[in-house]
């Protein structure tokens, strides 16, 4: 990234703030900023060879933007305050402004004419679509998408991702880091066996080293990465962030893992107001999983790649206003961390010590800043601007991990030989020997493995269904657990559930999927809401009456997306109306 950019994309991150109801505590001090950042912009366009009367049209624009910008906000007093006057001693009026633009596009620099689509899409967002603005962006919307896209490093599926016959979880990525226990909780995690990833929060390097031990000794085909989280507001300064890093650091150094971890870093923070209407907690993704050896990559390249990866999606969205801010805000995040040497620090993790850097990504999450922390203050002192507080709180979203699929094994090719009229006769006999064999073994082993007791367990209310996993429980309506359209377990469903216990205490290091059903009443938003507490209300009982902590139980909810039943009859609802609890093939030492 050249250094004009770098300006320019400061002075666009100013303006994304500024659209997140951005709080500025003097007006003169950021009057100031500004004044000081499109003067270093100009001296770095000249630097740069750009031609002086159009590096100082460039500047008069991104004036007139931020003085019209901040007068129809209304809440600066901003006149007194005129980009323009203080560099020109007077105003512009629009039509001036438009003949400038136009102008810029036209200029042979694609540096400048870059600079000049950005301010362009800027100016649509304030003015709306007006004529001459809408003609400008239809007449140089082919140079712009014509222009080189930057080198990607390009993200990549797990390529060594253990095989599972039996369907259970392949890859287990462990949470880690100073954020893991405070911003995600294990009981919200959703984990499957269709996704095959379960995740799991470790909010100690020594209880890294158990877990990976186990999963080691006892699943070792089963794939495991980490993921670190950073939220950048997370710590009310840049200092004790650094100390909370600097501690994972030195308790990873002294503890001995089977072996390095490839990790993933994940940074968090709201970078645009691009939000889904339907799922406004959605974050936007940028980067990716690039390696899964243990041997790092380097921080500072990974970083690069990120501002690339900003940069290049802008041309992908064409005039996509997010994905300018994201670009803008992204880059000056990158540049927080870099001035506060909190990149130093993030090295010195990665490369030297247990964890093995596979790859960076950015969240572009939350509707709002959660509080005035290290970066918000940063922002603040450097660029005179504080973001708007959101009036809820977002918890951090779970990057996508994409699995490659499971090699299929081949048949064995089918040869017959004659056999032997001596050997002939014995095959009935050995063939009648060998399945009775097996079904004894089988049953045995489901016996002695699963321990269920014959009687006592309420049938209608507590069986294992045919065709799925003899682990699979489901708590159907045949004996109410719920009202229709309720989460609250109704009275009579105490008998049943408490036929669950033994099952549940006899394994108290288990790790349990429980997972709640709607049938198709209702809309689809609120069936998926329904279920999740319905799944939720049987984990709060399980843990009151058996003494098993929360951490053991995960929960999902799957709406009225897979009915086992007809929804066209009343019983066939009921059926619907469901909880499947599943004892996990991944159980962990949660010491």
């Amino acid at each position: 990234m050249v250094k004009s950019e770098n300006y320019l994309c400061r002075l666009v991150g100013i303006d994304t703030l500024l659209s997140f109801d951005g709080v500025v505590p003097c007006v003169e001090d950021f009057q100031l900023k500004l004044v000081t950042l499109i003067e270093q912009l100009h001296k770095a366009l000249l630097a740069e060879n750009e031609a002086p009367a159009a590096s100082e049209a460039l500047c008069r624009a991104l004036c007139c933007y931020f003085d019209r910008r901040l007068i129809e906000g209304g809440n600066l007093s901003w006149q007194r305050y005129s980009l323009v006057h203080y560099f020109y001693g007077h105003t512009e009026d629009e039509g001036d402004m438009v003949a400038q633009l136009e102008a810029l596009l036209r200029d042979d620099s694609d540096t400048l004419f870059r600079y000049a689509w950005k301010l362009l899409i800027l100016f649509i967002q304030l003015a709306g679509q007006t004529p001459p603005l809408v003609a400008l962006r239809a007449t140089h919307r082919s140079r712009y998408l014509s222009r080189p896209r930057p080198p990607q490093m390009h993200s990549q599926k797990l390529p060594a991702v253990g095989s599972s016959p039996d369907g259970s979880p392949r890859l287990m990525i462990f949470i880690l880091g100073p954020f893991a226990g405070k911003w995600f909780r294990q009981s919200d995690l959703s984990s499957s066996h269709s996704s095959g990833i379960v995740w799991a929060v470790v909010e100690h390097a020594a209880s890294l080293a158990k877990r990976l031990e186990y999963l080691h000794k006892n699943y070792p085909g089963m794939s495991t990465l980490g993921f670190f989280p950073l939220l950048v507001d997370g710590m009310e300064s840049s200092g004790v962030l650094i100390e909370q890093l600097t501690a994972w650091q030195y308790a990873l150094s002294a503890t001995q893992l089977p072996e390095r971890l490839p990790c993933l870093l994940g940074l968090y923070s709201r970078l645009s107001q691009e939000r889904a209407s339907h799922d406004p907690d959605r974050a936007i993704w940028t980067g990716g999983l690039l390696t899964t050896s243990h041997a790092s990559l380097p921080l500072e390249a990974q970083l690069v790649g990120l501002t690339d990866a900003l940069d290049a999606a802008e041309v992908d969205a064409d005039s996509d206003l997010y994905a300018i801010q994201r670009h803008a805000l992204g880059s000056t995040l990158l540049a927080w961390l870099a001035e506060n040497r909190i990149v130093n620090v993030l090295e010195a993790l990665f490369a030297h010590g247990q964890l093995s850097l596979a790859g960076v990504m950015l969240a572009d999450h939350g509707s709002g800043f959660t509080r005035h922390g290290a970066w918000s203050i940063w922002l603040a002192e450097k660029y005179g601007i504080l973001p708007g507080l959101s009036a809820a709180i977002a918890m951090p979203a779970l990057p996508a991990i994409t699995l490659p699929p499971e090699p299929e094994t081949p048949p064995a090719p089918h040869r017959e030989a004659p056999l032997p009229a001596s050997v002939r006769w014995r095959w009935p006999a050995v063939i009648a020997l060998l399945a009775l064999c097996l079904a004894l073994a089988a049953a045995l082993w489901h016996t002695g493995f699963w321990n269920t007791p014959d009687e006592g367990a309420p049938a209608a209310a507590f069986d294992r269904q045919a065709g799925l996993s003899p682990s699979l429980f489901t708590l159907s309506e045949a004996t109410p657990f719920f009202a229709k359209g309720s989460a609250a377990l109704l009275p009579e469903s105490e008998k049943a559930l408490r036929a669950l216990l033994p099952e549940i205490e006899s394994r108290p290091q288990q790790m349990f999927l429980i997972v709640g059903h709607a049938d198709s009443s209702g809309s689809a938003a609120v069936n998926m809401t329904l279920s999740i507490e319905r799944a939720r209300a049987i984990r709060d009982w399980l843990v009151q009456h058996t003494g098993v902590p929360a951490s053991r139980f995960l929960i999902e909810g799957a709406g009225n997306s897979r009915p086992i039943a007809s929804n066209e009859t009343r019983e066939g609802r009921a059926l619907n109306r469901r909880v499947e609890i599943v004892p996990l093939s991944t159980q962990v030492n949660q010491n």
